[in-house]
Parts: C-alpha cells; sequence; structure tokens
C-alpha cells in the first residue's frame, strides 16, 4: 500500500500497537489487535469503538464463510441495526425499525470505494446482485449505521453502506469461480490482480467480472377473481393468450428472473486511484403493486437498470502536516422498464386491441470534483482538521410511451416527460470536520456539511460525537447527527396518467441522538447502545384535489384526460427510539467464531390515520446469530448463521383498507454452510450451502385489489423456503493463498 493514505493506515496501525506494548499481558494485546478499523465514518481511518458512528464490517472471510451472495444477505445474517426485505423485486432496506417499502433503497447511501451511486433522477440504489459489485473482489463491507449526511450528503438518511474491493496484493493471481443453485440460479465469475511498477512507481490492477442469473423457483400465488366489467360485459384477462375470465393468480413460473452482469476495474499507480465499474441489471415483475396491474407470469415485462461509473483520485502530500485529495467522478445511468397489461385494463381502455404496454425510460448523468484538504496539526493524528468542497453537475431527462402490444403502434401521446437531457442543475457541498484526542482517553469528532441545491433551500447537516474510555477495554460514546434525502426529479418533475409534477417538495429531514457502550474481554466484544431519532417533512404520494388537477391541466402540466393521479408532498413525520446489543468474538486461537446482533425499536407514523402510526413491512424486533470453525487441513470448515425478524403489517395493507389487517408472520431463517480445500488440485476450493426459512410468506401484499378500498383478504408474496448451493473457485498463477490447508 503506498500514498498517503497507506500511511494513515499505517500510522493508525502503529498507534495500536504503541497502545497495546503499554498494555499489561496478553489478553490486553489480543483485545486491541482484534478491534476492527473502519474509514468510512470520518474518511480516516480509525478504530470502530472511537467512530462517530455505530459501524459495522463485514469481511470478506464471513461472506465466503457464510455462503453469501450479496450485499443484502450479509446485512440480514451479520449486521447490527440493519436488515432487508425481499419483496421479489428487489430488496427493501431499513435500520432500526424504520424500513420505507419500495422506496428502491433511497435512504440508504450506497457507496463503491466511497463512490456514491444512488441516482438522481429516482434516488435508487440495489443491495442485491443489481448492485454492480462482483463479489469476490469485494475486501470488506462498511455498515454506518444513522444519519451521515455530514461527509456524503443526500440519501444517507438510515445509513451508509461502503463496499471496499481488494487491493493487487490482496487478490493477485487470477480467480475463476462458479456456483449453481438447482431450479434456481447460476453464477459464474473471473478475476486477477497483479503488482508492478510504473514509471518508479508502486502500481496495482485489479480487475473482476461476475454474471447472475435466477431463474426460477415457480411460485404460488392465491387466486383471485375480479368482478364483470358492467359497461362492456367483459372481464379482465390477466394472463396473455390465457381465458377472459377475471381470474389473477395461479402458479408463477416466467416471470420471477434476474440477469445481473457487472464488472469493476481499478488502477491504482503511486498517489493516484483510478476506478471504472459497470453493470446491467434486469428483472421480471412477477405481481401487481400499488394497483398497477400487469400480466400475471408475463416474461416479457420487466425493469432495467444500466451504470458506468468513472472515479479518479489523486493524493498529495504538501508537507509533513497536509495532505490534499483531489477527485474527479461522472456516473451514466439508465431505467427501462416495460409492462403488458390487458387492453381492458384501467390506464388502457382499449378494446381494439389485446395488450397495451407502457414502456419507462429514464437517464441520469451526473459529474463532479471534489477537493479535500487535511491538517494534521501536531503529526501525530491527534488534531486533525479536513475541508472539503465537492461540486457536481446533473443532467436527468425521461419519458413514457404507450404501444399496442402486437404492432407496435403508439395508442397514446408520450407522457412523463422530463427534460430532454439537455437540463442542467448544480449542486455545491463544502463540509468541514474537526477530530481531536486531548488525552488518550477522549475522542472529540464535530463536522457539517452544507448541501447547495439550485432545485431547494440549502441543507445543513451537522454532527458530533464524543467517545471516553475511563478504562483501558471501556468506551463510551454520545453521537448527534442530522441527514437529509433531497427530493428526486421522478418526484418533483414527472406528469402522467398516475403522477403530476410537484413545484414545492423540499428534502427530508432526519435528526438522531445516540448513546453506547462497549466493553472488551480479551477477544471478546460485548456493545449495548440507545437511540432516538425524528424524521420530519417525508416525501409521500397524495390524490390531487380536483382544483389542484384543474389548475395543472389548465396550464398544460397534465393531460386533459388524466384523473385520479397522486402528487408527491412534505407531509409525514416518524418518531422511534430503541435499543441494539451486540457480542461477537473468537476463541482457540481464531480458529472459532461467533456473534449475535439484536435491535428492537419503536416506530410511529404520523402521517396516514388509518395505519395507526405502524410502518409496514419494517420490524419492530430483528438480529441475528452465526457461529464457525475454521479446520487446519482438508477438513471442511462449517459455519452456522441465522436472522429473525418479528411480525411486521403487510406493504398496502392500510391503504387498500383490507380487513383484517395482513401481517407477515415472525420469520427466521437459517445457513449451513461448508467451505474448503480439494485434496488434489492445488488452488481449487469449494462452498456447498443450504438455507431454510421458517415462514411461507412475506409482507407484501399483491393482487389486484390493492388500493381498490375493499375489504377482500389479500394475498401474500411467497416465501422460497429451502435453498441449496454448490461452488467451486479456483486461484492460479500466483493466486491468493487464503484457502491453503498449510496456513
Amino acid at each position: 500500500m503506498s500514498g498517503p493514505r497507506g500511511r494513515y493506515l499505517v500510522s493508525a496501525a502503529l498507534l495500536l500497537y504503541g497502545a497495546a506494548a503499554r498494555a499489561d499481558g496478553a489478553d490486553d494485546v489480543q483485545s486491541l489487535l482484534s478491534e476492527s478499523v473502519v474509514t468510512t465514518a470520518s474518511t480516516t481511518a480509525e478504530k470502530a469503538s472511537s467512530a462517530p458512528a455505530t459501524s459495522v464490517t463485514l469481511t470478506a472471510d464471513d461472506l465466503r464463510r457464510y455462503g453469501f451472495r450479496s450485499i443484502a444477505e450479509a446485512i440480514n445474517f451479520l449486521s447490527l441495526g440493519v436488515v432487508t426485505s425481499d419483496g421479489l423485486r428487489t430488496p427493501d432496506i431499513g435500520s432500526r425499525g424504520v424500513l420505507i417499502a419500495g422506496d428502491d433503497g433511497k435512504h440508504f447511501l450506497l457507496l463503491i470505494n466511497g463512490h456514491a451511486v444512488n441516482d438522481p433522477l429516482y434516488g435508487a440504489a440495489r443491495f442485491d446482485q443489481g448492485a454492480g459489485i462482483p463479489l469476490d473482489l469485494v475486501d470488506r463491507i462498511e455498515v454506518i449505521v444513522g444519519p451521515g449526511s455530514v461527509l456524503y450528503g443526500s440519501n444517507a438518511m438510515l445509513g451508509v453502506i461502503n463496499v471496499i474491493t481488494k487491493t493487487g496484493s490482496a487478490y493477485r493471481g487470477g480467480h475463476a469461480l462458479g456456483e449453481y443453485e438447482p431450479g434456481r440460479s447460476w453464477t459464474a465469475g473471473a478475476g486477477a490482480g497483479f503488482t508492478f511498477k510504473l514509471f518508479g512507481a508502486d502500481s496495482e490492477v485489479t480487475a473482476a467480472v461476475e454474471h447472475y442469473e435466477r431463474f426460477g423457483p415457480d411460485l404460488d400465488f392465491d387466486e383471485q377473481p375480479m368482478p364483470l366489467l358492467v359497461a362492456i360485459g367483459q372481464f379482465i384477462r390477466f394472463r396473455r393468450g390465457g381465458a377472459a375470465d377475471g381470474v389473477w393468480g395461479g402458479r408463477l413460473r416466467r416471470a420471477y428472473f434476474t440477469e445481473a452482469t457487472s464488472g469493476i476495474l481499478r488502477l491504482r499507480s503511486g498517489d493516484f486511484d483510478v476506478t471504472f465499474q459497470a453493470n446491467r441489471y434486469r428483472r421480471g415483475l412477477p405481481y401487481i403493486t400499488s394497483g398497477l396491474i400487469v400480466d400475471f407470469d408475463d416474461p416479457t415485462s420487466y425493469e432495467l437498470d444500466r451504470a458506468f461509473r468513472v472515479d479518479i483520485k489523486h493524493q498529495a502530500t504538501l508537507s509533513s502536516l497536509v495532505q490534499l485529495t483531489t477527485r474527479v467522478y461522472g456516473d451514466v445511468f439508465d431505467y427501462n422498464r416495460e409492462v403488458n397489461r390487458d387492453a381492458l385494463a384501467v390506464s388502457c381502455l382499449r378494446a381494439d386491441f389485446e395488450t397495451c404496454s407502457y414502456f419507462d425510460v429514464g437517464v441520469a448523468r451526473w459529474l463532479g470534483l471534489e477537493e479535500r484538504i487535511s491538517f494534521n496539526w501536531l503529526g501525530d493524528l491527534s488534531l486533525v482538521t479536513l475541508f472539503g468542497v465537492d461540486a457536481r453537475e446533473r443532467w436527468v431527462s425521461a419519458k413514457q410511451d404507450a404501444v399496442d402490444f402486437d404492432s407496435g403502434r403508439p395508442f397514446a401521446a408520450t407522457e412523463g416527460r422530463i427534460g430532454d437531457g439537455t437540463d442542467e442543475s448544480a449542486i455545491i457541498s463544502p463540509y468541514l470536520q474537526q477530530t481531536w484526542t486531548p488525552v488518550d482517553w477522549l475522542d472529540l469528532n464535530a463536522g457539517a456539511r452544507l448541501d447547495i441545491d439550485e432545485r431547494f433551500d440549502p441543507v445543513l447537516s451537522p454532527r458530533g460525537a464524543v467517545a471516553v474510555r475511563p478504562y483501558r477495554k471501556t468506551t463510551l460514546r454520545a453521537i448527534y447527527s442530522q441527514a437529509f434525502r433531497a427530493p428526486t426529479w421522478s418526484e418533483t418533475d414527472i406528469a402522467n396518467y398516475q403522477v403530476a409534477p410537484s413545484d414545492d417538495v423540499e428534502p427530508e429531514i432526519a435528526r438522531s441522538v445516540e448513546g453506547s457502550l462497549e466493553q472488551r474481554f480479551g477477544t471478546q466484544r460485548l456493545t449495548f447502545g440507545v437511540f432516538r431519532t425524528w424524521w420530519q417533512s417525508l416525501i409521500t404520494p397524495g390524490f390531487l384535489s380536483t382544483e389542484e388537477q384543474a389548475e395543472l391541466q389548465r396550464d398544460g402540466r397534465l393531460p386533459i384526460t388524466a384523473t385520479g393521479q397522486i402528487r408527491y408532498r412534505n407531509e409525514a413525520n416518524i418518531k422511534n427510539y430503541g435499543w441494539n446489543g451486540a457480542w461477537d468474538g473468537s476463541l482457540a486461537g481464531g480458529k472459532l467464531s461467533y456473534g449475535l446482533n439484536l435491535t428492537a425499536a419503536y416506530t410511529r407514523h404520523s402521517h396516514d390515520d388509518l395505519s395507526n402510526g405502524l410502518i409496514t413491512v419494517a420490524p419492530r424486533f430483528f438480529g441475528n446469530a452465526r457461529v464457525a470453525y475454521a479446520f487446519d487441513g482438508y477438513l471442511p470448515s462449517p459455519a452456522l448463521a441465522g436472522y429473525y425478524v418479528s411480525s411486521r403489517p403487510a406493504f398496502e395493507a392500510f391503504e387498500s383498507k383490507f380487513m383484517p389487517i395482513p401481517y407477515a408472520e415472525p420469520l427466521a431463517e437459517f445457513r449451513f454452510t461448508l467451505t474448503g480445500e480439494a485434496p488434489v488440485i492445488k488452488g481449487l476450493s469449494y462452498r456447498a450451502s443450504a438455507a431454510y426459512a421458517t415462514g411461507s410468506e412475506g409482507p407484501y401484499a399483491v393482487g389486484p385489489w390493492i388500493n381498490r378500498g375493499t375489504p377482500v383478504p389479500p394475498v401474500l408474496t411467497p416465501v422460497d423456503q429451502f435453498r441449496f448451493f454448490v461452488g467451486l473457485r479456483y486461484d492460479f498463477a500466483g493466486g491468493s493463498e487464503a484457502w491453503s490447508p498449510e496456513e
């Protein structure tokens, strides 16, 4: 590792080593060496116990050992305070009792090596294979729980997840892998890493590609009949080519699919760090959501994400005390959706052809420059001032077309138009952070960021934290933090048959206070914390009044034929509080590792009176546990992990006025994995993993009765209860020795 960042990490390690040298006994040394170092909370290396945020680090060894194949899986089984929920599309993600279903990850900021990927058009971030990160290249995943806009800006309301890839020395040589899940999916990937000299500078390259396909399983949805359309004397047809009998549901065989291809290339040379990342993520639409009628089990209805990202970073040491980091970055993201439905359905209402198709297209591009200067005033990292400015220019466009599926002939004018690809909007964000360790038992951290966006009033995001160590292995922390989420263009500018434009939407704001206690015993760590969070001005959809609709139509901003549109407004607030606890450690020289994480929260939503303040899909209690043992030699190493979520109201349960209110039952999932090295072929390793879920239904209400104000019992999404996969990995040409039995 070279450059200033490398020296920072070395300095942090030396500080830890120096503290260990002064500690009494091997137990103190083990305690210090087992403590993780994080970089995301403050953008510099620091002990996790002293960082100004609750954080968890998920390592590459953990991902392989416990059989995880996505960020979402790793979070559910390993993380503290964060949980995801699978709605058979892309996972929703929440923390500490707040989970907003169907928001496509808008409230969690996803970083790849510190590069933010949430787009400004939809605000989306994916946490399954759609994240676009070959998992074999991941070194660690740092999860920061709670508001984190102080250094990163918008979207970090629930937290920040930073996926950090491996260095060339850690990923040296060539690598190939393949995994197969009978009746469900397969994965193939390849990668390489090597180090070299470039113009006399230490350099390295890492690269990896991965392709994932899910083609099953078959899922069974309870059948639900819809009444006859009296005006025309016909039933809606819910399957293309099927009977026009008004019956929705049955066995879904073709529409539950995913195709995800991703690749990352990273070059580090001297003080330069350049990353290219690209991905394509296509998935089916297996059911109706939010009143949108989609042909049942239609393989031609889909959503598609594509992205290409570039990040160029340079770190310059101006003196022994001053470092300057310059970063130039750019992203291109586009989204496509095709929805096919019976031409008699609402929004089509056509009798001259069988199937209507709606095509949604959105494109977002952004280009940014960030300058950051750090002053290490005393030369020992005890007093550091960080000042930076992040400036970004963004371009967005979107539209929606309606055509006859068979002929491709448009039957309505283009709607939902946003921009034309040339509309621009700039944002400039200065930020400041001060860290100070006046004595070896006290750490202070304070900072603030001001986001000045042309689209809304400036937003200030402050943070303050204090960590006190009254005893050598005891840490007390108190943290105040604030974050925001900017309204997306899809919430403010879109105008179509469903959504009206909103002119006065302002950013959402989250404020949090928390306190925690961490106690270490050798390689054991016990943590307990409490938190209180206030969310204000949440952006939620509500129906237009007759006067609002007429005004927008007079101004030409809404189709004349449009009725029953929604409009996004700042009308909701959330208050929640709770506690979280963790216990983890290792024994037998590190061969036996284990952990337990628990979170309980009381959350109330003040916008929707019908919901009694409950947030759908969000569990009030959740947690996970794990244990693994690493055998020497060729013996397979076993690992067992499990997670639990309490019962929670189903998505759309209150809006649709279902009686009784549908709840998803408590669910526990267990995963057993064996990993090891093949005894004959050097460099060949394997893993086999089986998972079982105790529940059969998920927390999402689906079917044709959604949002129709009817007491008909809903259909809940089915859960794939048992899964199994096997995989091989081959390291060659000087590849990693991570699975060598001699180690």
